[in-house]
């Protein structure tokens, strides 16, 4: 890779010897790049308080009225889905890591990791002595972790987020006896649009004398968001339950999801009846980004000819080592 980088330098590298050579006060650059990182990371640290207090009129100070994320979400849609996540998660709570800033005169870019929690509770069944239970609670937590990138741009002396590109997501709701569980998974980080991949769920340290019901599916990242449907499907005694599936044709970022339940059974202590039990509900989502078939930025008979050039060298370099031989 480090080769490839050179290759494409090398034209800018002459174009740069052409010109005139400019000083310029290097001290003073350092200290002005010092000075906006210092900016930046001040922005991000006000952006996880508000994001912590939920305080939605503040984060949006910091978003460009012409922001528009990867996935295709604009300034409205960005908000419309965070005002929702408040709702659905009323406690819920970020920390955010900075692991890279870089400054590039009026624009920069933030590699970012998030990780997001909240406590969850939900109402389960049961039939207990041949009678259901309704009413009976579980609770749970919620974690997702994100690693991706925001682009800034400063205007009038202030900076502004334009755009965040997430490069991968993943995120696990628990609750009951599937917090004891380790249960993830696996799918492409990145795959063509309208080519064929599989969703793999793994789920080990089940509880003895029960039974685990799952389903694959995938969603399409947009908003509003849809409900996805799939049957759900015993999960074999090794933990592992596998689906293929197509990406969208529309070159739309999408989920891969498994969603998993637990029903434990035993006798009543008459042993006169089954006693069934949901008590554990886990949903797993991990982000897999799409794209188009038609991106193409290659000059495709440049590569042949560069390619037919190197390979006409390797024969005429094979026949002279045979005729050395002789």
């Amino acid at each position: 890779m480090r080769k490839f980088f050179i290759f494409l330098a090398l034209p800018f590298i002459m174009l740069f010897l052409s010109l005139p050579y400019e000083s310029q006060s290097t001290l003073a650059a350092e200290a002005t790049y010092k000075k906006e990182k210092a900016e930046i990371r001040t922005l991000i640290n006000d952006l996880n308080k508000y994001s912590n207090e939920h305080d939605i009129e503040n984060i949006k100070n910091y978003y460009s009225k012409d922001y528009k994320s990867y996935d295709g979400f604009n300034y409205d849609a960005f908000f419309a889905s965070v005002k929702d996540t408040f709702k659905s998660y009323p406690d819920i709570t970020y920390k955010s890591k900075i692991k890279s800033i870089n400054v590039h005169g009026g624009w920069a870019s933030v590699e970012l990791i998030d990780t997001s929690t909240s406590k969850r509770q939900t109402a389960t069944q049961a039939i207990i002595n041949n009678k259901p239970v309704l009413d009976e609670k579980m609770f749970g937590t919620m974690e997702s972790i994100c690693h991706y990138v925001v682009y800034l741009k400063k205007n009038n002396g202030r900076w502004q987020i334009y755009s965040d590109n997430i490069i991968t997501e993943e995120t696990a709701i628990k609750y009951g006896t599937t917090e004891d569980m380790k249960i993830g998974i696996l799918s492409p980080p990145v795959v063509e649009e309208g080519k064929e991949y599989c969703i793999s769920l793994n789920a080990k340290n089940k509880p003895k004398n029960s039974i685990m019901l799952a389903s694959i599916t995938r969603e399409e990242i947009k908003y509003p968001p849809s409900t996805p449907f799939d049957a759900f499907r015993k999960v074999p005694k090794d933990g592992t339950l596998e689906r293929l599936v197509i990406a969208n044709k529309k070159g739309i970022n999408e989920y891969s999801l498994a969603s998993l339940g637990i029903t434990e059974i035993s006798l009543n202590e008459e042993k006169t009846a089954i006693n069934y039990k949901m008590s554990g509900v886990a949903f797993i989502m991990k982000r897999v980004n799409v794209y188009p078939q038609k991106r193409n930025a290659v000059d495709r008979e440049y590569v042949k000819k560069l390619l037919d050039g190197e390979a006409k060298a390797n024969n005429n370099t094979g026949k002279e080592t045979a005729e050395e031989s002789l």
